[in-house]
């Protein structure tokens, strides 16, 4: 009878049946597993390459990158919808001529320059939407 060829196995970091590694530890209130250390010498017992270094603050800042956007995102999405609410409330009320003025004048008195991109411009026309409803409350 000829002799079967053994397929070499591969061996893994923890063998099967072995208790969870301490980066997976499992997180109580969620259900999920907790995220991996984030000092990678402490784990490895040793300092990282350096291709291994860059390597890790490609990623990291990629993942910085993503997070600025999703937050400027949700601001962008809630001061819209503040403005948006202005609008409505502008459309639906009948305001008296004093208070039409007095807004008007607050919103021709924002000076922002759109094509820099400035957060104190965002931030002016965030305190004058917060003005105008104000204004719009009393």
């Amino acid at each position: 009878m000829p002799s079967a060829k053994r397929i070499p196995s591969k061996r893994t970091s923890k063998p099967a049946g072995a208790p969870a590694a301490a980066a997976e530890k499992a997180v109580p209130s969620s259900g999920k597993t907790a995220s991996a250390p984030r000092n990678i010498a402490a784990v490895l017992g040793r300092k990282p390459s350096r291709k291994a270094a860059r390597d890790m603050l490609l990623i990291e800042t990629r993942r910085l990158r993503a997070m600025f956007s999703e937050i400027a995102e949700h601001y962008v999405a809630n001061t819209e919808g503040k403005i948006a609410s202005i609008i409505d409330a502008i459309e639906a009320k009948a305001l008296p001529a004093e208070k039409i003025d007095g807004m008007l004048k607050a919103v021709r008195d924002l000076t922002v320059k759109p094509q820099k991109g400035r957060r104190k411009d965002l931030f002016r026309i965030e305190k004058a939407a917060e003005s105008l409803l104000k204004a719009l409350e009393e």
